[in-house]
């Protein structure tokens, strides 16, 4: 597995990293497990980046984006977040309105002009079905097609609570599961390729679920 950075690497422009480190101080505040998160998407990110041969500069420019994707759940309600991914469907109206916040935040600083849009369509999905924007296939920044894997890999393994916490192996199925319909299909080979160097991924048999839960659960 990838190890994760004991430090946060951001781009040289010292302005950047003041407000870099400012908005992640504050969701630290707010919410430490989605701060720990955001680092670790961070990591993941820039190395299926560097998997996918992108360039240092763009795999910065994509890191900086995963550390600041979730900066408008600044925005969302403790209460909400705290009951992710399993919410009412007025709940989940107001959870994905952070996409959107987190763009407002930064969109008049010159210093995120190609960071912002990664922020905002990292729920945007393959096939046209996410959110806000509903943009599809390679229309949505590669930057953010790179998060959204990134984003759902480390919400399985680390959730808000034990009880829905998955496997590596569940999570990676359900990355394989989403590929071509939520994910873009060479993010996901390039992310299992990058997350387990070396080594083919294979999966055992899927186990069939019999449980069901009334609630309406976030989809990435």
């Amino acid at each position: 597995m990838i190890s994760i950075p004991q430090y946060l690497d951001f781009p040289t422009s010292g302005k950047t990293k003041e407000i870099c480190e400012f908005f992640l101080n504050m969701l630290e505040r707010k919410n430490r497990f989605i701060y720990l998160h955001s680092q670790q998407v961070a990591n993941y990110a820039a190395c299926t980046a560097a998997k996918l041969g992108l360039s240092p500069s763009e795999i910065k420019t994509i890191k900086t984006g995963a550390l600041m994707h979730d900066i408008g759940h600044l925005s969302v309600p403790n209460v909400i977040l705290n009951k992710a991914p399993y919410l009412s469907v007025r709940e989940l109206a107001q959870y994905k309105k952070h996409c959107l916040a987190g763009y407002s935040m930064l969109e008049n600083l010159e210093e995120f002009n190609n960071i912002i849009n990664l922020i905002r369509s990292h729920h945007e999905h393959w096939d046209g079905s996410g959110y806000p924007d509903r943009l599809k296939g390679v229309n949505i920044p590669l930057g953010a097609r790179i998060i959204a894997v990134a984003d759902h890999y480390d919400r399985n393994l680390n959730p808000c609570t034990q009880q829905w916490q998955k496997s590596h192996e569940e999570a990676v199925r359900e990355l394989l599961d989403g590929s071509g319909t939520l994910f873009d299909p060479q993010v996901v080979k390039a992310f299992t390729e990058a997350i387990v160097p070396g080594k083919p991924f294979s999966l055992p048999p899927k186990k069939h679920k019999t449980d069901k839960t009334c609630t309406t659960a976030i989809k990435a």
